[in-house]
């Protein structure tokens, strides 16, 4: 039987506690920023704003990936999280296979997951990846119909198809955990208890995922109110933080190399180097990064471009280290 639980780790470490970090606890890699679905509640996938910002989207060479999980060598201590995903649809990339092997074989110990909008999967590229080692696999539907897919994602599919070939994956999956969503706007109360009763015997947690306005410079509300709920259904956090804890504990790379401050900056407006031209290590602990961090914990995130619009940290119930930038602003002030 699944459990109905959101994504967030049911065990946490106290972030305050363990800051600075000189290695970070998860690496995001948009391994593939292109999508074959036209969301209507993602900036990412949105062809008429990629165009108006003039965004390039792309897959990550191998080559370039392999350099990437060469770089985790160089820090001190183990990534617990390897995710294959920042934007888009990972299985996009024809080397998504080959990139799961290398990480396992590379950092055995580093749990490799990403989120697919199920598209794609086949009984013989599942086969392929539960064969590579993937920890586990998120899996976002639009909806338990073709309908759903077609209104929020602009696509057709065929949605008995794609039952039988998530079906295929949970069947075979041998120690890959499986998480099955759809958002609270594809669904109607009648199909939320089917979704449940569909997949309650073969993925391990399943949740019905709430939009909410988290997109920086991207307004949803012709898509679905405001109603002052958060992303896991918990109120939205009424006082404004100061402190983003993300930026401390999660890197974020994109296609091309380059390091965003968060998976929320969707204009890749922020880079805070390149690894093609510089060590993971360095960037991650690097005086870009850091000059960063200072500024939130001096209560300025709201003067920050991207920051300041940013509403994640209220909607999605992650950390709050806020009393205690204080005394962490010091560590901070002391590094190189």
């Amino acid at each position: 039987m699944a459990k109905i639980k959101g994504k967030q780790a049911s065990q946490r470490i106290r972030l305050e506690r363990a800051i600075p970090l000189e290695t970070p606890l998860e690496l995001q890699l948009a391994v593939a920023s292109v999508c074959n679905f036209r969301c209507t509640y993602c900036p990412c996938s949105r062809l008429d704003l990629l165009k108006k910002y003039n965004i390039k989207k792309g897959v990550m060479s191998f080559e370039l990936y392999k350099k990437i999980i060469d770089d985790l060598d160089e820090f001190p201590g183990k990534i617990k999280v390897l995710r294959l995903l920042k934007e888009g649809e990972p299985l996009l990339n024809k080397k998504f296979v080959d990139m799961v092997r290398y990480a396992k074989e590379k950092q055995p110990e580093v749990k490799v997951d990403t989120t697919t909008n199920a598209s794609l999967l086949t009984p013989e590229l599942s086969d392929a990846i539960i064969d590579a080692g993937l920890d586990k696999l998120f899996i976002s539907l639009q909806g338990i119909n073709a309908e759903a897919f077609k209104r929020l994602a602009g696509v057709n599919v065929d949605f008995d198809k794609l039952l039988k070939n998530v079906i295929y994956f949970c069947e075979h999956r041998k120690k890959c955990k499986v998480y099955i969503k759809v958002p609270d706007i594809g669904v109607n109360e009648i199909e939320k208890n089917d979704f449940f009763k569909i997949f309650d015997s073969y993925a391990d947690e399943l949740f019905v995922e709430r939009i909410v306005p988290v997109w920086p410079n991207f307004d949803i509300s012709a898509i679905k109110k405001d109603d002052g709920l958060g992303l896991y259904g918990k109120p939205v956090e009424p006082k404004y933080i100061k402190v983003c804890p993300i930026i401390f504990y999660t890197c974020n790379i994109n296609y091309d190399g380059e390091t965003d401050l968060c998976p929320a900056d969707w204009l890749h407006k922020t880079s805070l180097g390149n690894v093609k031209k510089e060590s993971l290590y360095k960037i991650w602990n690097g005086q870009k990064y850091n000059e960063l961090r200072i500024m939130h914990l001096r209560g300025k995130r709201a003067l920050h471009p991207l920051c300041g619009k940013c509403t994640t940290v209220q909607y999605c119930n992650v950390d709050n280290i806020d009393a205690y930038a204080e005394e962490l602003l010091p560590k901070f002030d002391s590094l190189p």
